[in-house]
């Protein structure tokens, strides 16, 4: 073989390596919800209006088993005001004579819910109902690329649910919130890192027809990214590789109006050497992507916490989940009476200005009068995993502190107990400024410690 005909070879293997690179990737905008690129936006909204905003409740609830598609979120924050923490950008459906040809939504992102569904048009229709979103509920009957699930004949169908001659889908919640309406096949547009024209994949989606969401503050509806079938990791394999990453800037940092980061899937997800692993847990019928939490320290000294506080035990009962969809963190409430009671111990020495603050907004909050320290003196705490994998919390992760009424600082810690032996969640705040990949085919999850603001 001739010298040109050897480099035409390799010309020709390095473009074969490139469009397979191009097609196995994907990425979205990820938005703080009062950044700059939100919807929700508030130019006037202090930093202390936003965290107090984020912290008007969080008393962690039960969702029930008996929806005819499970959504298996067992605790959530109940809050008379949900501000989302950050929200999936889509581009939706096909609309001729339009420019662009397609309808952006923003949806809660949330590795614990399994479905990707928002309220459509219909919910406007006699008998059916809408909740207040930014924006105009989908219009799916304008779009081309909108179809429905013919009843029964579709592996993502729910088997007997059917509204008229479609595939049909409810969720409810205890909380009085619910969605309900028809599986439909559409279109969704994203850009790519490797492809400036973006990617065109074809998924199914839930379009309600009959919604209340007393929790929800205006999104549309919900990106969900779990082990389900129905999630969106899961429904575009060519594109994703069953792969996907994603590192969070703190939700309440000063800087929340610039907040913004990238999810990304397949080949577009970083590499994972150096990063610590850890094992991913999947218990039948559960989708929830459970992990070995195995004990607790503050400022490296270990609390020796039973393991057994937070083992599974049952349906609805203990373990520990990772979950983008749940703003702060929450454990189960015997091993958290011992993060508490150490926690304050330590308080008590490190820092005699704070004072019991017995109204605040989470289970364990102090104030302090000028002059005020900010995050000194305030500790890190450590979540740590088999294997040596520890998940170190810095002390601007673990608490949230600001500017109060009365011109008193307000410090509050970001972990809270769940009801007895419920789930214990690790929320989107502890898990800022580290990059997670989730590899669900070889059920792993990598984590490291990254400055998410540069979206690594």
């Amino acid at each position: 073989m001739s010298f040109s005909s050897w480099h035409l070879m390799i010309l020709f293997l390095v473009l074969w390596i490139h469009l397979v690179e191009k097609c196995n990737s994907l990425s979205i905008d990820l938005i703080h919800h009062y950044s700059l690129k939100s919807p929700f936006y508030e130019p006037n909204l202090t930093h202390s209006d936003m965290i107090q905003r984020l912290l008007l409740s969080s008393r962690p609830k039960r969702i029930p088993f008996n929806n005819t598609l499970v959504d298996m979120k067992v605790i959530r924050p109940v809050l008379d005001y949900m501000d989302s923490g950050y929200l999936a950008e889509i581009n939706l459906g096909t609309f001729s004579g339009q420019q662009p040809t397609y309808k952006v939504y923003h949806l809660l992102f949330d590795t614990g819910s399994d479905m990707i569904w928002l309220q459509c048009e219909d919910c406007a229709k006699p008998g059916n109902r809408c909740f207040e979103q930014s924006g105009v509920p989908y219009p799916n009957r304008r779009s081309i690329s909108y179809v429905p699930l013919p009843c029964d004949q579709h592996q993502l169908c729910i088997p007997g649910h059917c509204i008229r001659a479609h595939c049909s889908y409810n969720l409810a919640y205890d909380d009085g919130s619910y969605s309900g309406g028809i599986l439909a096949y559409e279109t969704l547009k994203f850009v790519s890192s490797h492809q400036e024209r973006g990617e065109m994949v074809r998924v199914v989606i839930g379009c309600g027809h009959k919604n209340k969401m007393v929790e929800f503050s205006k999104e549309a509806g919900i990106f969900g990214m779990n082990w389900g079938a129905h999630s969106f990791v899961n429904q575009v394999t060519g594109h994703s590789q069953r792969r996907f990453s994603y590192c969070l800037p703190p939700l309440t940092s000063n800087e929340f109006e610039l907040a913004s980061t990238i999810l990304r899937f397949g080949s577009d997800a970083p590499r994972v050497t150096g990063l610590h692993r850890l094992r991913m847990l999947e218990h039948a019928g559960d989708p929830l992507y459970y992990i070995d939490l195995q004990d607790i320290s503050i400022n490296g000294r270990r609390l020796n916490i039973p393991s057994a506080y937070f083992a599974k035990t049952g349906p609805n009962k203990g373990g520990c989940i990772i979950d983008t969809g749940t703003r702060f963190t929450f454990i189960s409430r015997s091993a958290y009476n011992i993060l508490k009671q150490q926690m304050m111990q330590h308080l008590a020495t490190a820092d005699s200005s704070l004072r019991i603050e017995s109204s605040g907004p989470l289970d364990l909050c102090y104030q302090r009068n000028p002059p005020f320290k900010g995050y000194n003196h305030l500790p890190t705490v450590t979540f740590h995993f088999p294997g040596g994998a520890n998940l170190v919390l810095q002390r601007d992760i673990v608490f949230i502190v600001w500017d109060g009424n009365g011109g008193r600082e307000i410090v509050c810690m970001g972990i809270s107990p769940t009801n007895e032996d419920d789930v214990s969640i690790i929320g989107a705040q502890s898990q800022a400024n580290h990059v997670f990949v989730f590899n669900l085919p070889a059920r792993s999850l990598y984590f490291g410690p990254r400055n998410c603001a540069q979206n690594p």
